[in-house]
């Protein structure tokens, strides 16, 4: 990636983490260029197509040729990045300036409730779909090879204190805070046109709000999630210990 005095933040998450209502909270500064799940798509699809307004959409067909793109955007403002977890990026991640030169932000939820709302969604996640152990393995190289230290974010906390929260990350991340971005425009991003039916909540809200919702189906009452849970839960309290001692 090329040298530039503007900053590259990646949030790394779980998936039904509510890590797309904090991109909302990015897009609505008006600052960022803002990428959605460029890693998630090449690893599921190939490739990344990358949409902004006045611009023609861009074609991806690797990690090299994504850092390379990013790397030029960074040329002309800061650029923020979500990726969700489903899929182990540490072979394309490994030894990048990508990896090196962005600060990191990690999005946390409670494993019971990501599972829940996800498989509400995809009745055939797989367990290694729910995304921790993926998420903790980035965070070690992180943690190893990044410039920064990385940034937590709670999601349960982001939920009831959406203006504190916000706050208090850019006051972390070195951004001014603009009360401002915490409300938007309903509707959908181009940004997710792929994703588009996981995104549904936050394409109906014009700002964070709690979602009261009942699943018939909870790690509660069905085995299979009940052992996703299980499997999850330690690299999901791993991290929460982490998140505890860079804070403090």
């Amino acid at each position: 990636m090329t040298s530039t005095a503007h900053r590259l933040f990646v949030m790394w998450a779980p998936p039904r983490s509510l890590s797309t209502a904090f991109v909302r909270v990015m897009a609505a500064r008006g600052d960022f260029t803002i990428l959605h799940e460029p890693l998630c798509d090449l690893a599921a699809c190939g490739h990344f197509v990358h949409r902004r307004a006045g611009a023609e959409p861009r074609r991806l067909d690797s990690a090299p040729a994504l850092f390379e793109h990013v790397g030029h955007l960074l040329g002309e403002g800061p650029v923020f990045v979500k990726d969700t977890c489903e899929y182990d990026y540490r072979d394309m991640l490994d030894g990048t300036g990508y990896l090196r030169d962005a600060i990191h932000v990690f999005m946390l939820r409670e494993p019971a409730s990501v599972i829940n709302s996800h498989y509400h969604i995809n009745p055939d996640m797989r367990c290694e779909d729910v995304g921790y152990e993926h998420l903790a393995r980035v965070y070690d190289l992180v943690r190893l090879q990044a410039r920064a230290r990385p940034l937590f974010i709670d999601a349960e906390r982001l939920v009831a204190d959406p203006a504190g929260t916000v706050a208090r990350f850019c006051e972390s991340a070195g951004l001014k805070h603009l009360p401002e971005s915490l409300q938007w425009e309903g509707g959908h991003l181009d940004i997710w046109e792929r994703t588009k039916r996981w995104h549904l909540d936050a394409a109906n809200s014009n700002r964070i709000a709690p979602i009261d919702r009942q699943y018939a189906v909870t790690v509660d009452n069905h085995e299979q999630l009940r052992g996703f849970y299980q499997a999850n839960r330690p690299f999901y309290d791993y991290l929460r210990q982490q998140a505890g001692s860079v804070q403090q």
